[in-house]
Formats: C-alpha cells, sequence, structure tokens
C-alpha cells in the first residue's frame, strides 16, 4: 500500500486554531497508511504571501466585527489564488481561507450542538463552550490546558458533525443577505468557511 502524505501550510491567527490543527492531524494519522501535516505559523495573513510554493496554503481567521479586516483577508486570499499558476494549483498549490464567523469559539460549539443565532459581542459563545465540554465556570478557553481538554473531547465523527451544522447554516441563509469579496460570498453570523476547507481535507484522504 502506498503512503498517502499531504502538507498545507496554515497561517493562524491563534493558537486555538493552531492546536486544533495539531489535533486533526493526530485524528487523521494512519501508521504506514497515511500522513498529513499541518505546518502551521501564528501570524499576521501576508505570511502568506511569502514562501512553502510547493503546496496547499490556508489561512485561517476570524470576523471578530472587524470587517474592513475580514474582508481584506479574503481579498488576499482570492489574489494570491489567482496570481497561482494553473500548472501548479494541478500540482496541489491551492490558496484557501477557512473563517469563523464570529469566532473559532462558535466552531468548537459545532462539534457538538447545532448554533444559529446571532451574536453582538466576541464573548457571547463562552459560557456555551464551558458548558459543552465540561469545564469550569470560570475556565479561560483561550488557555493551552483548557483547550487541550476541550480538543480530547473531538473525535473524527464530531469534526464531521461540524461540517455538516456549517452546511446546514449556510443552507438557511437568504442569498439576498450575501456579501461577495472576489470569488468568496458570506454571510453575516453565525457563518463559515473553514468547514468546506476540512471537507477537502477529509475528503483527499477518505474520511469524509
Amino acid at each position: 500500500m502506498k503512503l498517502y502524505r499531504k502538507t498545507y501550510l496554515c497561517v493562524c491567527e491563534g493558537q486555538q486554531e493552531e492546536l486544533y490543527l495539531k489535533h486533526l492531524a493526530s485524528l487523521l494519522k494512519r501508521p504506514r497508511e497515511r500522513i498529513i501535516t499541518f505546518n502551521t505559523i501564528i501570524g499576521q495573513s501576508t505570511r502568506l504571501t511569502k514562501s512553502y510554493t510547493e503546496y496547499d496554503s490556508v489561512l485561517l481567521f476570524d470576523y471578530d466585527f472587524d470587517q474592513k479586516k475580514f474582508e481584506d483577508n479574503i481579498e488576499l486570499c482570492h489574489n494570491l489564488y489567482k496570481q497561482t499558476n494553473p500548472s501548479k494549483r494541478k500540482k496541489g498549490k491551492h490558496i484557501y481561507h477557512a473563517f469563523s464567523n464570529v469566532n473559532f469559539d462558535l466552531w468548537l460549539i459545532l462539534h457538538k450542538e447545532d448554533y444559529y443565532k446571532p451574536v453582538t459581542r466576541n464573548d457571547a459563545y463562552i459560557s456555551d463552550v464551558r458548558r459543552i465540554y465540561n469545564l469550569g465556570a470560570k475556565s479561560n478557553i483561550k488557555n493551552r490546558d483548557i483547550i487541550g481538554k476541550i480538543l480530547s473531547q473531538i473525535t473524527l465523527d464530531s469534526v464531521r458533525d461540524a461540517i455538516l451544522r456549517a452546511e446546514k447554516i449556510r443552507l438557511g441563509k437568504l442569498d439576498s443577505d450575501s456579501k461577495k469579496i472576489g470569488s468568496c460570498i458570506y454571510y453575516s453570523n453565525p457563518d463559515f468557511s473553514i468547514h468546506n476547507f476540512l471537507k477537502i481535507v477529509l475528503a483527499d484522504c477518505g474520511e469524509m
């Protein structure tokens, strides 16, 4: 059996996303069958422009109620993809955006529950994350150890569930409420594109 190898460059806004991808890589790993590597960098979106041209790249970012920065990030991914030589795309050089609107906390919730309610604060999901993952009432969900406790409760099945729940959110949106940046359509919260990227990752290795 030929070993399946796949590598992605992942520019992340914070350690939540970074640790999530490393956890996902461990869930997908099959000794002597497949190895999926997420080379993660915590930093600004412009890091996508600097290197790693030999394999797929993705920018993980949140809306965080900063519309200009959010749309700039989408536009950057769109422009980088347009600049990529089509022959390189055929060899696996793609540029993906993987956003969470409002933020990554909601993506964690979708691994366990449906959530359709729009919110107006960046901290609106914290109590639900604590409840769903059996954390203390004052747990800091950005703390590395707490993130580890959350990730320990996430399986491949729950990743698939989150993807399906994000798709259901999109299905409930009205076309008239959409906004378009380049080739990307997005909506007011809740909304995602991270599920599209992860669906590709899972499908490529036979897990979706």
